[in-house]
C-alpha cells in the first residue's frame, strides 16, 4: 500500500465527518430560510419592502419602504 494513501478506515472517517458537516450546514441553511428568508419574502410580498439588486458580487438586501427616497 501506498504511503500517500489513506486507509479505508481513514477514508471511511472522512467520508462521515464530511457527512457531518454537511448535515450541520443544511440545519442551518433551514434556520436562516425560517428566521431570515421567509420574513423578508412576506415584506417584499406585502409591500413593505422593496429588494436592491446590486453588481453579483454585491449583496442583496430588502430596504423597508419608508427608507426608500
Amino acid at each position: 500500500m501506498s504511503l500517500a494513501r489513506d486507509s479505508r478506515e481513514i477514508r471511511k472517517w472522512k467520508a462521515a465527518r464530511r457527512a457531518q458537516f454537511r448535515l450541520k450546514q443544511a440545519f442551518e441553511r433551514i434556520d436562516w430560510e425560517e428566521d431570515v428568508l421567509l420574513g423578508e419574502v412576506a415584506a417584499l410580498q406585502a409591500g413593505t419592502a422593496r429588494a436592491e439588486i446590486g453588481p453579483a458580487d454585491a449583496v442583496i438586501e430588502t430596504v423597508p419602504l419608508d427608507e426608500c427616497a
